[in-house]
């Protein structure tokens, strides 16, 4: 894919060298500690990153995503059956994601997803294998906007791979390339509150309010560009205009979304206001070698948040 950067030797060496600091520092545990490492580190990423990263924060790259290869990662890692025991957190890829991730913005977690940890694992799980969750594997997940029934959802989604499956693809589709379908008319319409939205089943067992959201539009003017809100699964339209605009958004979806088969070493991270994403269907094994991929949230400021929060990072479950 373009946009796809690959660590030299001596890139890797750097941040395993930016990394030693936080070596049995506790991101949950000693979460202030931990940033602010994470913060000192990430003026040390080598320059042609920083140079990468800040054109990426300016929306110079097209289809709104990054991928850097070839980042180090621990070797002796095995996949759990679920998302409790928190793997991902103590990982050499999760230290450095958090690097790369606070070159961009302030890394944040929610109260109501992952125990409001900073790092999530996500790996599949035999009993929620039909669900349209980050746990699910046997059905595909449906296209998203990562927390779209939220307005204090993530500016950006981080998600580092500690083992790939070839089957497992990641989809992702830019604003613009849905829009290049679309009439004036309809991109008119896209702007007009006429959508509402239901809460993410997790959201509401960890304490959310699960009453229907909206009105909402599904896009908005933001300097002198568009951010895109949607959700194949929580959405729907409350006129016919409004539901066949949803379905011609999913049609173009499927016609022309592109993938990602993330790998060992990768990290990937999208642009939550301009890219929808999902995921394909896969078979895992359930034999410690599955997909395991660690997900965090980025914002550009704690602005966004600000007196929404139970402590200077997690989003309280009520403001969710």
């Amino acid at each position: 894919m373009k946009n796809t950067i690959i660590l030299t030797k001596e890139e890797r060496n750097v941040f395993l060298s930016l990394v030693d600091p936080l070596h049995n520092i506790s991101p949950t545990r000693e979460m202030d500690l931990y940033m602010h490492l994470v913060k000192n580190a990430s003026k040390e990423i080598p320059y042609r990153i920083k140079k990468i990263l800040d054109n990426f924060k300016e929306n110079k790259y097209p289809q709104g995503v990054l991928l850097f290869k070839n980042i180090p990662v621990d070797d002796d890692i095995k996949t759990p059956h679920d998302n409790t025991f928190h793997i991902g957190e103590n990982t050499i890829m999760s230290k450095i994601q958090a690097i790369i991730n606070t070159y961009i913005g302030e890394m944040v977690s929610y109260e109501a997803e992952g125990d409001g940890r900073l790092f999530q694992d996500m790996v599949p799980n035999k009993k929620l294998a039909q669900t349209q969750t980050s746990l699910g594997s046997k059905v595909e997940l449906e296209l998203h906007t990562e927390q779209a029934f939220s307005d204090y959802r993530p500016d950006y989604l981080s998600l580092a791979c500690l083992k790939g499956d070839s089957q497992a693809k990641t989809y992702y589709l830019h604003i613009t390339d849905v829009l290049k379908k679309m009439q004036k008319d309809d991109i008119y319409y896209l702007q007009k509150k006429r959508w509402h939205i239901g809460v993410d089943a997790s959201f509401v067992m960890n304490g959310c309010n699960d009453e229907l959201r909206g009105p909402i539009s599904i896009i908005e003017e933001h300097k002198n560009d568009y951010n895109f809100v949607f959700d194949q699964d929580l959405m729907f339209g409350i006129t016919d205009q409004a539901t066949n605009l949803m379905n011609n958004i999913i049609e173009i979806y499927y016609n022309y979304r592109h993938d990602i088969i993330l790998s060992k070493g990768d990290l990937l991270i999208l642009d939550n206001n301009k890219v929808v994403h999902g995921r394909s269907n896969f078979s895992p094994k359930f034999d410690g070698n599955d997909r395991f991929v660690i997900r965090s949230f980025i914002i550009n400021s704690f602005d966004k948040i600000r007196n929404k929060t139970k402590n200077a990072r997690m989003v309280a479950a009520k403001y969710s």
